[in-house]
């Protein structure tokens, strides 16, 4: 074979078939950078759900902590209308705030500090506050993230009543929403939960 067949036979890449490749290439590499940003998304996206998720949870914790122990009174230094408001705030809600008075720490006859507490949402900060009469001192207890918190009261039946006398049990449910859109959802993510806090004092 002479040097000019080799030659002729040896050619590179034409430009229509550069092109292709380049074509082919840039749609495997816009794929994979797509695949990589949904899965970032998510991650993204599962991270945000838990943190709502716990935030929430913790919200839950301590309300429930505080409601265990409303009414208890083991000195009968409280009057009975007293010891357990519904809707304190006498918002629009009826249900979104409560007072408990309890005498726990320790059990002395006297309200002191932590003993005369409000729960409620406050809507322009999206934080549930808790109040302590006593110290005259309202604690931001959450991030800025809840749009709903609903007390439901409950007699020893499980009826739902207005009632502060029958409350035997409440339940409590929040709803949190994330910060970050979701252009999946087209809005902002949400968890709500709720738990059931019987009163220690009631039958």
């Amino acid at each position: 074979m002479t040097p000019r067949a080799r030659l002729a036979n040896d050619q590179g890449f034409t430009l229509v078939e550069f092109m292709i490749a380049a074509l082919l290439m840039s749609f495997v590499l816009g794929g994979s950078v797509m695949l990589a940003m949904q899965m970032q998304h998510t991650y993204s996206t599962q991270l945000d759900n838990a943190a709502l998720e716990q935030e929430a949870r913790y919200a839950l914790d301590w309300i429930a902590r505080d409601l265990r122990s409303a009414t208890s009174d083991g000195y009968y230094q409280l009057t009975d209308d007293t010891t357990l408001f519904i809707d304190p705030n006498g918002g629009g809600d009826p249900d979104d705030s409560i007072r408990v008075l309890a005498d726990i720490s320790p059990s002395d006859g006297l309200i002191e500090n932590g003993e005369d507490i409000t729960i409620e949402l406050d809507p322009a900060t999206r934080t549930i506050t808790r109040y302590d009469a006593f110290a005259d001192e309202t604690e931001e207890m959450t991030d800025g993230i809840f749009t709903d918190l609903q007390f439901t009261f409950l007699d020893s039946t499980r009826t739902v009543t207005a009632d502060w006398e029958d409350v035997s049990y409440v339940l409590v449910q929040v709803t949190a929403e994330s910060r970050a859109w979701d252009n999946n959802l087209g809005e902002r993510p949400r968890s709500t939960l709720s738990t059931e806090v019987r009163l220690r004092t009631r039958p």
